[in-house]
């Protein structure tokens, strides 16, 4: 099994599985039994991503108890659903036993992709490389996108803001502002109509002046279309406005002078009613502005000066609070004075006296604090003598302690460069890869042969059990036909039936010879089967996961604890509020 669990290991590192003991520093000496669980999370994440790269696996275990069972169990479903049919759950991957973990990484690594490697990397049997597993990204990167569907440019925003699990309805509108549209223009000049089409095939279209910015097209295309419909908004309203400053002009030139010639009068401009109805109703609508704005700011000037007066009272209220409560205080000194006044010689007396009672229990308490005082001094004497002895023998046993690290670390430094030296040996003098292929058909050829021998052993049962039918037919048919011969003749003579008599103990005893042989092989049977019982339960360290369980037990009740309380805290805080 050794030979397998490096087989296994060898493969997880050709994936890119980092491999990091917590206990042992040694490669060589790393197997599956040091497996901890977050490294056969790891482990396992990876190849699952490595079997089918569009699915999210997570990859390590968090700390909180309730996240690591769920992330446990969706592990074990993702497992079962790439098609391995063991026992599997949480508990394979939080107590995790030599037996499961070698079954799951077996089933894994059958189970990975089978890549095309180049001749040289099959010959000298070499490691991937850096490059060659972020190549071996990149191509897996490339064929999920080959795979995923198409998505006009315009539509990409909302299709990655959906993948990253955002709202679709917020874009960013990144338009050009300068953008230039030459079928746009309309004039009425035709010559320089004539003159922009002469030009217009200089100009860019849309798509090179977006591509030029890197501004984004339909948003672009927008804003150019509503500051068009604005301009030509203002510009109409400007020539409304300019025909009504004609059309008052002229009138106002025909009443002054009569006597001019009509010359001109088929050029004037002719306003409908339309546009005089247009210019009231706009004059309407500034002058209500104006007059609204004007409101608005008497009103804010109104509340600015309130919230100044506002301020004023509260900081005179806050003033003579402090006043009154001031001069309840002089009043409760002044009313106690005037008490104290009413008697003088009795209220002096019971001053003295009380005076004195006091200088009494002072005198009594620095007698107490005294006798109290010395011995508390003696032992703090005899606690800090002690703090430095112990200090003294704390600081000896670090020393001690940090003598023996050193040897230690010494020792550890020195077989660290040999064996460092003597796997630089082994991996330059043997090549792994070939030497795995041939342990491997090696293995393949000793369960052939045990397949083999098996089946001869099973013929040879059968062949056995077949004789053993026979001849127990064989006899059972000579016993009938004897006790017949003897039942008749015993009724005549006597050597007969004494002869009858020895044959029936003789089948009795018979009978239950192959019954005690049928037993002992059943027993056998049974202790054979309870032994190899025995070594699977030693091999999946059942009181090491025992001792994990009652752990994590443990941590669930204290975090139970610790929730109960503060349920009881709130409930206390919902029924005083």
């Amino acid at each position: 099994m050794d030979e397998v669990d490096k087989i296994i290991i060898h493969s997880l590192k050709q994936i890119g599985c980092k491999l990091e003991p917590d206990e042992e520093g040694d490669d060589v000496a790393f197997g599956l039994q040091h497996f901890t669980p977050n490294l056969l999370v790891r482990a396992v994440s990876k190849c699952l991503q490595e079997i089918n790269p569009t699915i999210a696996v997570p990859k390590s275990l968090p700390e909180n108890m309730a996240q690591r069972f769920t992330i446990a169990t969706l592990l074990g479903e993702m497992c079962g659903s790439c098609g391995y049919r063991g026992d599997i759950g949480y508990q394979t991957f939080l107590y995790p036993n030599v037996v499961d973990v070698r079954r799951l990484f077996m089933f894994l690594i059958e189970h990975l992709p089978k890549e095309l490697e180049s001749s040289t990397d099959a010959q000298t049997g070499e490691e991937k490389n850096d490059f060659i597993l972020l190549m071996r990204d990149i191509k897996r990167q490339i064929a999920v996108q080959m795979k995923a569907p198409w998505v006009p440019q315009y539509c990409r925003g909302v299709a990655n803001r959906k993948a990253w699990g955002c709202s679709s309805q917020s874009i960013p509108f990144d338009p050009q502002v300068s953008l230039n549209i030459p079928g746009s223009y309309e004039g009425s000049n035709p010559q320089s109509q004539r003159n922009i089409n002469s030009i217009s095939y200089q100009i860019p279209n849309v798509f090179q002046q977006i591509a030029e910015t890197g501004h984004d097209l339909l948003s672009s295309v927008l804003h150019k279309n509503s500051i068009d419909v604005y301009d030509y908004q203002e510009l109409s309203l400007k020539g409304m406005c300019l025909c009504l400053k004609d059309s008052t002009n002229s009138s106002n030139n025909s009443t002054i002078t009569q006597t001019e010639p009509t010359v001109n009068a088929s050029q004037q401009p002719v306003i409908s009613n339309k546009t005089i109805t247009a210019f009231t109703t706009l004059e309407q609508l500034t002058q209500e502005v104006d007059s609204l704005k004007l409101r608005n700011d008497e009103i804010l000037n109104k509340r600015q000066v309130a919230s100044s007066k506002l301020n004023n009272l509260r900081q005179q209220q806050a003033n003579t609070l402090a006043i009154t409560e001031q001069l309840r205080k002089d009043m409760k000194i002044h009313e106690r004075c005037c008490m104290v006044l009413e008697n003088p010689d009795e209220n002096l007396s019971k001053l003295k006296d009380l005076i004195e009672k006091t200088k009494e229990r002072r005198q009594t308490l620095e007698n107490q604090w005294k006798s109290h005082r010395q011995p508390a001094l003696e032992k703090i004497n005899e606690l800090q003598t002690l703090r430095q002895a112990k200090n003294l023998q704390n600081i000896q046993e670090l020393r001690t302690i940090i003598k023996q690290l050193e040897t230690t670390l010494k020792g550890k430094i020195s077989q660290h460069v040999q064996l460092g030296e003597e796997l630089k040996k082994a991996s330059s003098t043997s090549a792994p890869r070939k030497e795995y292929t041939r342990r491997i058909h090696e293995f393949i050829g000793n369960i052939r042969k045990q397949r083999n021998d098996i089946y001869k052993i099973l013929d040879d049962t059968r062949d056995l059990q077949k004789q053993l039918n026979s001849i127990s037919a064989q006899l059972e048919r000579q016993f009938n036909y004897t006790d017949d011969l003897l039942f008749q003749s015993a009724k005549h003579d006597l050597h007969a039936k004494q002869a009858y008599k020895f044959l029936a103990s003789l089948h009795a005893a018979c009978n239950e010879i192959s019954e005690l042989v049928s037993q002992t092989g059943q027993t056998t049977k049974e202790i054979r089967d309870l032994e190899i019982q025995i070594d699977r339960e030693r091999m999946r360290n059942i009181a090491t996961s025992l001792e994990q369980i009652s752990s994590d037990i443990r941590n669930f009740e204290t975090v139970i604890k610790t929730m109960q309380v503060e349920i009881k805290q709130m409930e206390n805080e919902i029924t005083t509020g």
